[in-house]
Formats: C-alpha cells, sequence, structure tokens
C-alpha cells in the first residue's frame, strides 16, 4: 500500500533518509521542513517531495498540511535537551500537536511513530526487552520518548504504529560524528566498554519505516528496529579505530569520569544555557549495562532483508564523511 504521506523530521538525519525510503516506494511525500531548514543541504533537495514550511510548535496551523493523508510518519524529536521539560516540549506536546491537527484533516491515517529504544529501558538482568514488555526508561530522554508513544495510544483514534529503533549510524549522523573524529586523530574513548548494544544503519532503519507506513495490519505494535545480533561497545569503537589508514589506539573510560564529565556538561548547560550532546542524562543511559532488545517480530513482519555488516556500514559511513568534508581526507 502506497499513498500520500506526510513527513516530519525529513532533513534531520534519520528523516532524510525515510523521505528517500518513501519515494523509492512509490509514496507522495509532504515535508513538513523549518523554514531556517536548506532542503538541498540537508539530502533531500533532489527528492521529489513536497515541502511544507512550519514547525511543531504551537504556533504552527498543521490542518491544512496533513489533509487528505493515508500515513503519518513522525521522526522529528528532540535528541538533546537541558531538562525534561524540554524533552516535553519536542518530543510529546510536538507530538500531540501533530495528531490533533490529523484528527481534523486525516482521522483515517496510519499513525507510525519513530520513537527510541531508550523508551523502553535496558536490558533486564542481561535478559533482551521484548514486545510487550513494560517501559522501564532510565533518562528523561527516554521518559519524554515513552511519554510520546502513550500520547499515541491515548490521543489516535485511527491505525497506529510505534517503532523503537537502537544505536542509528549512516551517512549525515552528527551524533557519532564525533567518534569518528576521535579515530581520524588516532583515539577512541571506550567508555562502558563491556556494555552490549544493538545498532542499525540509517539506510535500513528508513526501509523498515517506510514498509510500516504501508502496513496497518500491523496497526498497534509497539516494535524495535535494529540489527539482530547486539554488540560490545568496545567491540564497535575497535571497528571505529580501523577506519582510518593508520589504525587509532582505543582508550577505555572509567565509569566514574563518565559521570564526572556527564555532570560537568550538565553545570555547562546551566551556565549556557544550551544544550550538548553529552550531559549528565546521557551519561545515565550509556552507564545502564547492557542495551538489548529483540527485534525479531518486527523484521518478520515487514520482511527486512539481511542488514548491512557492521564494518561494511561503518566503512561507508566514513566514506561519506571523507567526500562531504566532514572528516579529513
Amino acid at each position: 500500500m502506497t499513498g500520500r504521506a506526510f513527513l516530519t523530521g525529513a532533513t534531520g538525519f534519520v528523516g532524510s533518509h525515510v523521505a528517500r525510503a518513501l519515494c523509492n516506494a512509490g509514496w507522495r511525500v509532504k515535508a513538513l521542513v523549518r523554514r531556517s531548514g536548506n532542503p538541498r543541504q540537508l539530502g533531500i533537495g533532489d527528492l521529489s517531495v513536497e515541502i511544507v514550511p512550519g514547525d511543531l510548535s504551537a504556533h504552527t496551523d498543521l490542518a491544512d498540511a496533513v489533509s487528505g493523508s493515508d500515513a503519518i510518519v513522525h521522526v522529528a524529536g528532540l535528541v538533546r535537551a537541558r531538562t525534561l521539560d524540554d524533552y516535553r516540549e519536542g518530543n510529546v506536546l510536538a507530538t500531540v500537536r501533530l495528531l490533533r491537527a490529523a484528527h481534523q484533516r486525516a482521522p483515517d491515517a496510519l499513525v507510525v511513530l519513530v520513537s527510541s529504544q531508550a523508551a523502553a529501558g535496558p536490558a533486564r538482568d542481561g535478559r533482551q526487552v521484548c514486545e510487550g514488555d513494560v517501559a522501564r526508561p532510565v533518562s528523561g530522554y527516554g521518559i519524554s520518548k515513552r511519554e510520546g508513544e502513550e500520547a499515541v495510544e491515548r490521543e489516535w483514534k485511527g491505525p497506529w504504529i510505534v517503532l523503537r529503533p537502537a544505536v542509528v549510524y549512516g551517512p549525515r549522523d552528527r551524533g557519532l560524528l564525533p567518534l569518528f573524529k576521535a579515530a581520524a586523530r588516532g583515539v577512541v574513548p571506550v567508555p562502558a566498554g563491556r556494555s552490549r548494544i544493538h545498532v542499525v544503519h540509517a539506510e535500513h532503519l528508513a526501509l523498515a519505516i517506510a514498509r510500516a507506513a504501508g502496513r496497518p495490519d500491523l496497526a498497534g505494535r509497539t516494535g524495535f528496529l535494529c540489527d539482530p545480533a547486539p554488540v560490545a561497545i568496545r567491540d564497535f569503537a575497535g571497528a571505529l579505530a580501523r577506519l582510518p589508514a593508520r589504525p587509532a589506539r582505543l582508550v577505555a573510560i572509567p565509569d566514574l569520569l563518565v559521570r564526572v564529565a556527564g555532570l560537568t556538561q550538565s553545570l555547562r548547560e546551566l551556565v549556557t544555557r544550551r544544550p550538548h550532546g553529552f550531559n549528565a542524562d546521557k551519561a545515565r543511559d550509556l552507564l545502564a549495562g547492557d542495551w538489548l532488545c529483540d527485534p525479531a517480530p518486527l523484521r518478520r513482519d515487514l520482511g527486512l532483508p539481511v542488514p548491512t555488516a557492521l564494518e561494511d556500514g561503518l566503512r561507508a559511513t566514513w566514506d561519506w564523511y571523507v567526500r562531504e568534508g566532514w572528516l579529513p581526507s
């Protein structure tokens, strides 16, 4: 099934890949883009996408924009913020505004919410989190993403699907870019090295999201999207360290230093009133132990292909960064 899709977050890292995947699948895409955003610079300038200037703030009327949509794919959200209230503004209240606008003009649309594994929380005594398990987020970010899921469950009377990606990497990602830059400089820090995580390449994730947008038969599902096998953080760092022509050195970071660094950055945020990529909230997630989940049900039901091998995906990402000037050649 394809038709008309309304997409938020289209010029962000994941959203730009989703826009491409939706277009490739035959959807007619209408993308909400901030007035300050440049679609060409942000990865969707070459796509046949209708641009709708605006955002998800209380000042934007979205009713006309979502009118007639067959699918509403909500990717936009805050991944960094200073406070839980800030996270709630970007991940909960913005979602509610979108749903209420859609209720007026597209009440039968399938809503696909791209949430996060953080909404479910880390593994329980070494056991992966499965669909249907009670959510136990451990950070402000995770709490806000879970509350965004609850908003969909509560507000939307039509069909909906909630997708929880694990750690996402790939071209245009700025979140993990500092680790790639560290590898280019010759030293890769390794915090919580023994902890295991799940990862997923952005293109593979985008394919899954695009397929979910055409699957109203999966309505009511909340599931995980990631590669089947987890990877230890130190092994992920080791794969990064092998990317430069001269392999980088791994440096283990003690948990106490991670906590101190997170607290220091949070104190900086109080002074600058600007969020940073790493703070006490992010440190809490990082040190929560294994982040394991079960992607098998959604992988099966969406008919997803074998994912990109981690080494190949990281190499392709490295090459893209170099080609675009994000890393030195």
